[in-house]
């Protein structure tokens, strides 16, 4: 959807839509600017996939670079700045953003909250106005990359406190003129940003039913954090989409472990914090302010009962976090030599392996992503009720012509969410390409709002209609006297509101069976919708006539007849007809 069907990324006279409408069209997520990129590639290179990875691996490393020259204003010794880069760049929790292209409104967004961030603080070691001026372009590509770039001001004030070069404390000088007057550009930058999102509609948010609700959604949080730390010392299970489930009941006994786990984490930062130098507070800090958007005060929903935490939420985060292991292991090695415990040597070859064993990790997880099929299978593997998931798996089976095993999938998703409107398409689509057309209609009808995705509803429906009526003309041809074939092709015709044609086939069948009171109703129709209004009543009262006893399509024709007498200003008439169906008309006054 991001790329292949969107026609937007395919001509420049899309820029205006690009810059206006929602991205994915669901009035949730704006990201123009991942969008302007897709187009910028598109033009360069179709839709040849290594394009696309090969920008979304240029942009990885593009924010490496700049996060080794923000670490060295911070960690000022060399080498500690490259390791903390090199961490950032090769951890295998990095692999879903780098090796999926719909990664890249990550990767932007880094790219403008990194590069603002460094400008921001050249900015206020140099006073130069630029820095300013360019810190607050890049800002800009972060917020029309991805929303958690709100978190950027955030980040900033927590640089004043700790982390500006030429301060050694915190306290009043965060509220001076020219403070104040450095961080005023990004707070009103994000507001023009929310304003500009009211302004174009695109406003939708999920809100929790209840308090009760909302606390457990954040508890469920706090437990995908303390997952995602695991992940980072030790990278065992990455799967695509990860998600976690909500906690339901404050009695889960899960949920008080959760709760006991984070207060005693609570208590021992509380406790030690004081030691902690300023620079490993800042970025502790940065850890948990770009955490903040996927704290579930705002539902984030992978699927029905689960919460989004996946991999590429940490992409932010982990540049807090890459720093902090850094500077702890320094600060741990610097001890066990003092105290001669453990030689320079074996703290080089202890450090060369771990990063050894994250770099073949991530190569590892990079060649399993090349493998679509592969990794959703993996991931239901971890987690087979993640619908998301499936759907996806269920695109990739049908796209390589498994089309029985799709239907599968696709069938499984509905038995748990039967509203799921790209299930439903996917199941439709697949009954198509296995020759079930009429099955396939049968899901598509099923649908009664498909939101963003009605024009592929639309598409495939009309696609799937052409293909029914030239099997019904194929049958025509070698069973020329059967009239239900001349009605189910009227009817496929009227779908398409091709009425015109509707009408010569259900005449054709009234020619072979003049009796039909099918055939007869729908070409009355068929009339009235033309606005032949004498022919369809003198059709309606055919079935009508023809009735043993009052019957369903009975009742529709009197409301039929009903209507029509109305449009022709007969009103005695209308009302009889209205009556018999046991509705009375209100019809308008006639004026003084």
């Amino acid at each position: 959807m991001e790329i292949v069907d969107n026609d937007h990324i395919k001509s420049l006279r899309h820029l205006k839509e690009i810059a206006t409408e929602s991205f994915f069209g669901a009035g949730t997520y704006y990201r123009p600017a991942v969008t302007f990129s897709h187009l910028l590639e598109y033009h360069l290179a179709g839709l040849n996939p290594c394009f696309y990875y090969l920008t979304n691996l240029l942009l990885h490393l593009g924010n490496s670079v700049v996060l080794f020259f923000i670490f060295e204003i911070f960690l000022k010794k060399r080498f500690l700045s490259f390791a903390a880069a090199l961490l950032f760049a090769v951890h295998p929790l990095q692999w879903e953003v780098v090796s999926n292209i719909a990664g890249r409104s990550n990767l932007l967004c880094a790219f403008g909250y990194l590069t603002a961030f460094l400008f921001h603080v050249h900015y206020v070691v140099q006073k130069r106005q630029r820095y300013l001026l360019l810190g607050v372009a890049f800002f800009g590509l972060a917020l029309f990359s991805k929303e958690p770039a709100v978190t950027l001001p955030a980040v900033l004030v927590c640089f004043e406190l700790w982390g500006h070069p030429k301060r050694r404390a915190a306290g009043p000088a965060l509220f001076k003129r020219e403070v104040v007057f450095r961080l005023l550009p990004y707070f009103a930058g994000t507001a023009v940003y929310l304003l500009l999102r009211r302004f174009l509609g695109i406003t939708t948010v999920i809100f929790w039913p209840s308090l009760k609700m909302q606390v457990l959604g954040v508890a469920t949080f706090f437990r995908g954090v303390l997952t995602y730390l695991r992940l980072f010392f030790l990278p065992v299970d990455l799967h695509f989409d990860r998600a976690t489930a909500y906690f339901t009941s404050s009695a889960d006994p899960q949920l008080w472990a959760t709760v006991l786990v984070m207060m005693t984490f609570v208590w021992i930062v509380g406790r030690s914090q004081r030691r902690w130098s300023r620079r490993v507070k800042f970025f502790f800090a940065w850890f948990w302010l770009t955490l903040l958007p996927m704290s579930q005060v705002i539902p984030l929903v992978a699927h029905v009962g689960y919460a989004a935490m996946a991999e590429h939420f940490l992409y932010l985060p982990l540049v807090g976090l890459s720093a902090v292991a850094v500077l702890v292991c320094s600060h741990v090695g610097r001890f066990l030599q003092r105290r001669r415990l453990v030689s320079r040597p074996v703290l080089r070859f202890v450090g060369t392996g771990i990063f050894t064993y994250f770099i073949l990790i991530a190569i590892g997880q990079s060649v399993h992503s090349a493998q679509e099929l592969a990794m959703f299978e993996k991931s239901l593997h971890y987690n087979p009720r993640n619908t998301r998931v499936r759907i996806s798996y269920g695109l990739a089976l049908a796209k390589a012509r498994l089309f029985e095993q799709a239907e599968g999938e696709f069938r499984q998703v509905l038995e748990a969410e039967p509203w799921d409107v790209r299930a439903r398409i996917g199941l439709g689509k697949t009954l198509c390409d296995q020759k079930r057309c009429l099955e396939a209609i049968g899901e598509y009808e099923k649908i009664t709002d498909a939101g963003s995705m009605n024009d592929l509803l639309q598409r495939n429906l009309e696609y799937t209609y052409e293909i029914v009526i030239q099997q019904y003309k194929n049958r025509i041809a070698q069973e020329p006297y059967n009239p239900s074939l001349y009605y189910s092709l009227g009817i496929m015709y009227a779908k398409l509101n091709r009425t015109g044609e509707a009408v010569a086939q259900y005449k054709k069948g009234l020619r072979l069976s003049p009796r039909d009171r099918a055939l007869l109703y729908n070409l009355a129709a068929a009339l009235e919708a033309q606005g032949r209004l004498k022919e369809a009543v003198f059709y309606f009262r055919r079935v009508i006539a023809l009735a043993e006893e009052t019957d369903t399509l009975t009742e529709y024709s009197y409301q039929h007849l009903g209507h029509i007498y109305q449009k022709l200003g007969e009103r005695s008439k209308a009302r009889k007809y209205f009556q018999k169906t046991g509705k009375i008309p209100v019809f308008p006054q006639a004026p003084d």
